[in-house]
């Protein structure tokens, strides 16, 4: 029974997210969402009071639960395993997200991100704290890479940290305008392991 509410719940979040992704927080109904889970209207509230409260948890989710986690367990041996471990954890987010990025979904994750500001005056303060997280993950290897010899740049860390982070942002951008998936599902791994490669030099 425990399970099938556990499901039944995340079921309606991810049918919710994917509605989100195509038209955005605003133009969704509860009607649109309770049909296309296929739920009736009791089950639905059996779970959430309300739009909004299930707009929380599919931010919290498919924002910061997937986005926050990734940079804790990565090992600190290597920057070319960390890389790689980031890259392989990035792909799997676009997979959940899937070809809803090749229609209105692309622009509408960055719409839902400034609606949840708008909403819960929290998630800004969440978003940032990721940033540190993110930032300070690959300063740290980045450090351990140079005592290492790994990479041999005199380039100030702090500077190739926010070179990697930014790279992503700058593929993500670009994929909004001319819609290729193939050139952003393979441009941040060629940019970072081009980026490596100097670094080594």
């Amino acid at each position: 029974m425990n399970t099938y509410k556990k499901d039944t719940k995340q079921h309606i979040i991810e049918t919710a997210f994917l509605l989100f992704m195509d038209k955005s927080y605003k133009a969704v109904t509860l009607k649109d969402i309770i049909r296309e889970t296929g739920l009736s209207a009791g089950a639905f509230y059996h779970h959430f009071e309300s739009k909004e409260q299930l707009f929380k948890e599919v931010i919290d989710r498919y924002l910061f639960s997937m986005a926050g986690g990734i940079y804790a367990y990565y090992p600190k041996d290597s920057l070319w395993d960390f890389i790689q471990d980031t890259l392989s954890d990035m792909a799997k987010m676009r997979e959940q997200i899937g070809e809803h990025l090749m229609h209105d979904g692309g622009m509408n994750y960055l719409t839902l991100m400034f609606e949840a500001f708008k909403l819960f005056p929290e998630t800004q303060k969440k978003i940032i704290d990721l940033h540190k997280l993110e930032f300070a993950s690959w300063v740290e290897i980045i450090d351990i890479a140079k005592s290492k010899g790994e990479i041999k740049s005199t380039v100030p860390t702090e500077l190739i940290a926010r070179m990697f982070i930014y790279m992503p942002d700058g593929s993500y951008m670009n994929f909004l305008i001319d819609r290729n998936m193939d050139k952003y599902r393979f441009g941040t791994r060629k940019l970072w392991e081009g980026l490596y490669d100097m670094l080594k030099k």
